[in-house]
């Protein structure tokens, strides 16, 4: 019967208990990668031992080649990283149990994350700007019990896992929230950012200083008149104004200008924002007199 006691004893029971508050939508947990059990900070680790026979004096335990103490309470581990506690029990009788081993990794840490843009981007001081084609890549990683999940919420709506790269369809201003949790519960901070979807190419214009004039259905202006071309874009702003005078390759607009030269002539335009929409060419046609009118005189007799 003795050795019955003895199988008994050996295989004394190691109870990992948390002791630990809940986070939203998530809990502090246990994590076993089949090889370690990873743990949260302040997990408690209860041991319990029987004996058929005579009972159980003491458990005695060493945590982290300490020597050995008698176990009385829950062992709690503050420390970040791998720990050992070594256990054995003793009954009333003086047997000792083999020391059994048990190897745990404290994880304290959360994860490291990043969030990047894939495709159109652009920031200023006055925001961030993408476009309904840019990918919002969410990434982290945890050196000890590893990512259990990225969570992300956009505008109004609910968390959800992510899961993949997000793209973003209705145009203007949007609040995207992102945090990441490994494996025992550990929390990032949550990452908050504001951005604007700016599909929109800018409006283009030109306008002559000088109205023109209409003469049957045709317009004309003098030599000496100025060109200015105007863009506005709602959201990220102009980049770039490109001109073409009568069809020849465009060119960066930097100031008005004058056309001198006799006859009929066309100017285009287009405008580049800072998140790469471009507007659709404007034109502008209109005939340059640059002759002055041949005056005649004629008399009459009568």
């Amino acid at each position: 019967m003795k050795k019955l006691v003895i199988l008994l004893i050996i295989t004394s029971i190691i109870i990992v208990t948390l002791v630990s508050s809940t986070i939203f939508a998530q809990e502090k947990r246990i994590y076993n990668d089949g090889v370690v059990d990873y743990v949260p900070v302040g997990t408690a680790f209860s041991i319990t031992a029987e004996d058929l026979e005579s009972g159980i004096k003491e458990i005695q335990v060493s945590v982290d080649g300490s020597p050995f103490q008698t176990y009385t309470e829950p062992i709690i581990l503050v420390e970040e990283g791998r720990h050992i506690i070594v256990y054995r029990a003793i009954d009333i009788t003086g047997n000792v149990s083999r020391e059994s081993i048990y190897t745990v990794v404290v994880d304290g840490t959360p994860p490291d994350g990043l969030v990047s843009v894939i495709g159109p981007k652009y920031i200023s001081e006055k925001g961030i700007y993408i476009t309904s084609e840019s990918m919002i890549v969410l990434w982290a990683e945890d050196a000890l019990s590893g990512v259990q999940s990225i969570y992300f919420k956009l505008d109004e709506n609910p968390y959800i896992a992510y899961t993949e790269p997000i793209k973003i369809e209705e145009e203007g201003l949007h609040r995207a929230e992102a945090y990441a949790v490994d494996n025992v519960g550990n929390r990032t901070p949550t990452f908050v950012v504001e951005g604007y979807v700016d599909n929109s190419p800018p409006l283009v214009a030109i306008l002559p200083k000088e109205d023109l004039i209409s003469v049957n259905g045709k317009y004309y202006t003098n030599r000496d008149n100025e060109y200015f071309v105007r863009a506005t874009d709602r959201y990220s702003g102009v980049r770039a104004i490109y001109i073409s005078i009568d069809d020849s390759p465009y060119a960066l607009y930097s100031g008005p200008f004058r056309i001198q030269s006799q006859g009929l002539h066309k100017i285009t335009a287009r405008a580049v924002d800072n998140i790469g929409n471009e507007s659709s060419p404007v034109s502008l046609s209109f005939f340059v007199d640059v002759t002055p009118p041949v005056p005649e005189i004629g008399a009459t007799v009568e």
